[in-house]
């Protein structure tokens, strides 16, 4: 006889929910996105999969807008504050797994030189729905912070934007300085500056290209480097 699970299944998110949901965040439509957040609430919906198939999503589209010059910084607060609203709604009914507690802390900045911070802040949203602890140091953020940060947090992954390629040798710097300062701590490093490639080449440990990316990565390099710990072996290679 199979056991009780420990919390009920919700109900799958209608797709024509989901790309409401991502409607209203891209058209600021903060009325339509608390209103579609409403029904999948009172329909006893996946309120995590309404989160990141539909705010998360909608957020990144506004990110291509902004990225490609149609979207600027106006719209981009009002469609954050579209994402806020109906992450209010629908947090506080986040169920099963999704719902365990805080998974751990990490670091996340632009690194200096670099003032770019839209990306950055949507990488924190998705960690923070997630369940992690985020350290948010900002943007143009010192080499020395990040180290700073990363010992007196014990924070076991730094995520580092970088969004401006001139800024790729300070990036080189930090891996350097958090890998011989602060060696519990693995160097994740995204932005449109930078790829699978150049990552490795930096000495970083992990990439993304985005939001999604970002945050399933981060689970693998932790994994990672709790078998490495738990094997005694702290300088394997992750990538």
């Amino acid at each position: 006889m199979s056991l009780p699970k420990p919390w009920p299944e919700p109900n799958p998110v209608d797709d024509e929910l989901l790309i409401e949901l991502r409607r209203g965040v891209v058209e600021y439509d903060e009325a339509r996105v608390r209103a579609v957040c409403h029904t999948i609430v009172e329909r006893r919906m996946d309120a995590y999969l309404a989160i990141f198939e539909g705010l998360v999503a909608g957020m990144e589209e506004v990110g291509a807008l902004f990225d490609r010059q149609e979207y600027f910084v106006p719209e981009l607060l009002m469609c954050a504050d579209a994402v806020y609203a109906g992450l209010e709604q629908l947090r506080p009914h986040i169920t099963g797994p999704a719902a365990v507690s805080a998974k751990g802390e990490v670091i996340i900045g632009a690194i200096e030189g670099d003032i770019h911070d839209f990306g950055k802040n949507l990488v924190k949203m998705v960690f923070e729905i997630a369940g992690f602890t985020v350290h948010d140091l900002g943007s143009d953020v010192p080499i020395q912070k990040f180290v700073k940060t990363a010992l007196a947090t014990g924070a076991p992954l730094a995520l580092v934007s970088v969004m401006m390629s001139p800024c790729l040798p300070r990036v080189r710097e930090l891996v350097e300085e958090l890998h011989h300062k602060a060696p519990h701590a693995r160097v994740m490093i995204g932005g449109c500056a930078v790829d699978a490639d150049a990552v490795k080449q930096l000495g970083g440990d992990g990439a993304a290209k985005d939001a999604h990316h970002a945050l399933r990565e981060a689970i693998r390099l932790l994994s990672a480097a709790r078998r490495m710990n738990e094997s005694g072996d702290e300088n394997g290679a992750l990538l």
